[in-house]
């Protein structure tokens, strides 16, 4: 069976990853995923944001938009393309966002792409007054899957998933808001304004997001539950149950596992988050093989390994 990790910031594996180079960075990661266990992954490059929470590396245009750059990324994909694949970040303000859109679908490896409205950067009000709409009908067009995460607000994602029906989104993070407190130093923006404060409101918020199962083009992305959804140490059997019924409502193949696992995430080990589900009972062998890699697969048309490369 393929495991594939369907969201790392992998360019953040070890602690030393802004000084690092490129190559002393990849190797570091190809070496600890085969130690976990894992066959491929899907990288989501970050390296923070600069002041009005664009991302810190890549070219700002007159507008003040940016247009992100992923050299991590692309080094992965040209030396392992078999095992990488990467998302992409596109400015919702960028003057040329079609033309941008349709470079980037072009470009080998990228499989998505992504966007997280800040609400403390005025960006759910963009969403809301049409802000988005150039960027999320770009996507449809040229074939690119969306992902996103609107935590606690799932009146946003269904507007979109009705004013796209052809565009595949994919919910980050279980749909639901962060956990306080949370371990391991100062919160990115991007998640440090989308608390939610108990474990009732959480998995009230997951109710929720499973309402939206009823939209063919949504899958989930099962990641962070154990921190957000679990009231219990490893191996987290409090979550069984409400994976359960994500996998009922959603469909093998519209569930894919994350780990989302950096240094910076300090609450499980890589393989904790893998194997408290890979080891249970709560799904069958088939489902299994969808939930771990065929679902990330297919949603995202990323051709699977060849056996000679497994």
């Amino acid at each position: 069976m393929e495991i594939v990790d369907a969201q790392v910031h992998l360019n953040q594996l070890l602690p030393t990853w802004q000084t690092d180079s490129l190559d002393t960075a990849l190797n570091a990661a190809v070496a600890t995923m085969d130690a976990v266990g894992v066959d491929a992954v899907i990288i989501y490059e970050s390296r923070g944001f600069n002041a009005r929470m664009k991302p810190a590396l890549g070219r700002e245009l007159p507008n003040g938009a940016v247009r992100a750059e992923f050299p991590y990324s692309a080094l992965a994909v040209e030396k392992y393309p078999d095992r990488f694949s990467y998302i992409w970040r596109i400015d919702a303000l960028d003057p040329e966002i079609e033309q941008v859109a349709a470079d980037v679908r072009a470009k080998r490896g990228v499989v998505g792409l992504r966007i997280v409205p800040t609400p403390n950067a005025g960006e759910i009000e963009q969403l809301e007054q049409g802000g988005f709409d150039r960027l999320l009908a770009a996507a449809q067009e040229v074939g690119l899957p969306m992902f996103t995460w609107l935590p606690g607000r799932p009146d946003h994602l269904e507007a979109i998933l009705k004013k796209y029906p052809k565009l595949q989104v994919v919910i980050d993070h279980v749909g639901v808001g962060v956990a306080p407190p949370i371990k391991g130093g100062p919160l990115p923006v991007t998640m440090a304004t989308s608390l939610t404060p108990t474990l009732a409101e959480r998995r009230a918020e997951l109710d929720r997001v499973i309402a939206l199962a009823q939209y063919p083009n949504l899958a989930l992305k099962w990641c962070h539950a154990p921190v957000a959804l679990s009231a219990e140490e490893y191996p987290y059997r409090d979550l069984l149950p409400l994976f359960r019924r994500v996998l009922d409502a959603f469909g093998m193949e519209r569930v894919v596992w994350a780990s989302d696992y950096t240094v910076t995430k300090p609450e499980q080990t890589w393989a904790q988050t893998l194997h408290y589900l890979l080891d249970s009972d709560v799904m069958t062998e088939t489902e299994k093989e969808w939930f771990f890699g065929k679902a990330a697969r297919k949603l995202l048309a990323w051709p699977a390994q060849s056996a000679s490369t497994r």
